[in-house]
């Protein structure tokens, strides 16, 4: 790659991969982190070549290597630390992995400051959705011009066995205390060819039916009206608002997504994997629901890391380990997933079900001056929703005393889903913002993904990205 620094991070002793090996420029707060199979990219960009790269790894020995020694050979390897006993002796004070997670969590608004900031990231999702053959739509009623039974299930038949959504992407994150606005800077897509051919064959059978619907935001006397058992709701009737609608997409070389969504899922990954305000972290917020196991000291970056493994009682949900300053008590990493046997939002009621079945992340914090700050989220979630019900969508018209029906379909569902999500979230470059700043950031209404066939590291023009994973390597964007 031409204006990059790659290589692979690796044990010195077993030469095995270290994945996700955190790598920065001394005296920066440029970075990144190795993959799954200790690969990493960093853009050459902003880094010269008389420039230090720093490597650590939880409990091995911290390594500095000269950027330009980087021609000679990519490897790198990393020896485990040796421990002085008398140090640990003294940061380790007796304390028990319960007064441990009380230090994290009385010091955590210190160590761990919320500020206003822009965050420079990339952002990776891979998401599969299985379609099953005895999923159903069933039409037991239409009126509609174009909306008969037999478009409706032609329409069904067509649809692909699996859903996948694959989107990279170089991004501005902007955040002043609860407010966020996003900025793409560069996104590619490997989302299957078939899904916009679904998506014109939809436009063609049924674009006359959504224009309608459309349309009818605008007029006083007509409206839609969507119902499901005793549920109903109108469809939206305020022409002023902004739907967020999307471009005409008569664009072959790109995918247009609304920067709300991808807003949305960044600020999840913060919220839910990466801050003690998430329920995911009630291992540290709600402790008895925990036992704790102190494992040996270790080292990280330098410092001395309690490692504090957590396994969950009756109503605790997840497993892991902790590792934390023995100085500050500030976070350095998180490991956690869903302990054997533990599942949670198991919601079935009236029709409607939805149940989380597995959660496992990893958050990596890199020291900064005022503290401790997310570097890396990795998040997996595998959840199953699940549609049983009948539908109803009633074109009206106003009139005074009962309004007047036009057409009406019934719809009856019997949908069931297995979604299997993967995120990656890796903090680039960060600056605080100053006053004002953050107020003239202009959010754009989409994010366009340029569409490519397969993912490499070349398909990034000198930028600091997670290298693929052999197994994201071989994926390719089906026809």
């Amino acid at each position: 790659m031409g204006n990059s620094i790659s290589g692979q991070v690796l044990d010195a002793e077993t030469h095995l991969p270290l994945p996700f090996a955190s790598i920065s420029v001394m005296d920066s707060q440029l970075g990144t982190i190795s993959n799954s199979e200790g690969y990493f990219v960093l853009s050459s960009e902003s880094i010269l070549g008389t420039d230090t790269l720093l490597f650590s790894y939880m409990g091995y020995e911290t390594f500095k290597r000269a950027v330009q020694d980087f021609e000679k050979s990519p490897l790198v390897y990393l020896r485990p630390v040796e421990i002085n006993l008398d140090a640990v002796t003294v940061y380790s004070r007796q304390l028990t992995g319960r007064e441990i997670i009380g230090q994290v969590r009385e010091n955590y608004p210190k160590n761990h400051p919320e500020r206003s900031e822009m965050r420079r990231m990339f952002y990776h999702k891979f998401e599969r959705t299985p379609f099953p053959e005895d999923n159903q739509i069933h039409v037991k009623h239409s009126d509609f011009v174009g909306m008969d039974k037999a478009t409706i299930e032609g329409l069904l038949k067509m649809l692909p066995d699996e859903f996948t959504e694959y989107q990279d992407a170089v991004l501005s994150f902007y955040n002043d205390e609860d407010k966020h606005k996003l900025v793409p800077v560069e996104a590619i897509s490997l989302e299957e060819d078939a899904m916009q051919d679904l998506e014109a064959i939809l436009e063609k059978k049924l674009g006359a039916f959504f224009e309608d619907i459309e349309k009818s935001k605008g007029n006083q006397e007509i409206y839609y009206k969507f119902r499901t058992g005793v549920f109903a709701m109108k469809a939206d009737t305020n022409p002023d608002e902004d739907t967020g609608a999307l471009e005409p997409h008569a664009d072959s070389l790109h995918y247009r997504v609304p920067t709300t969504q991808l807003d949305g899922e960044v600020s999840f990954l913060l919220k839910d994997y990466g801050s003690l305000k998430s329920d995911n972290w009630e291992f540290i917020t709600k402790p008895n629901r925990y036992d704790y196991r102190m494992k040996e000291v270790t080292v990280f970056n330098g410092e001395l890391v309690y490692q504090v493994a957590f396994t969950p009682r009756e109503r605790g949900l997840f497993e892991g380990t902790l590792y934390v300053s023995t100085e500050s008590f500030a976070i350095l990493q998180l490991d956690f997933a869903y302990a054997p046997g533990k599942t949670s939002e198991n919601i079935h009621l009236l029709g409607f079900g939805h149940s989380m079945n597995s959660k496992q992340g990893r958050v990596i914090f890199e020291k900064g001056k005022e503290g401790y700050f997310v570097k890396y989220i990795h998040a997996k979630q595998h959840e199953t929703a699940s549609i049983a019900r009948d539908f109803t969508i009633m074109k009206k018209q106003k009139r005074f005393l009962i309004d007047k029906e036009l057409n009406e379909i019934k719809l009856e569902a019997s949908l069931t889903f297995e979604i299997h999500s993967d995120w990656e979230l890796l903090i680039l470059d960060r600056k605080p913002l100053e006053a004002n700043e953050f107020e003239i950031v202009k959010q754009p209404a989409v994010v366009r993904f340029r569409k490519e066939y397969s993912n490499a590291p070349d398909l990034w023009d000198n930028r600091t990205v997670i290298a693929p994973s052999a197994e994201l390597t071989k994926y390719t964007r089906k026809e």
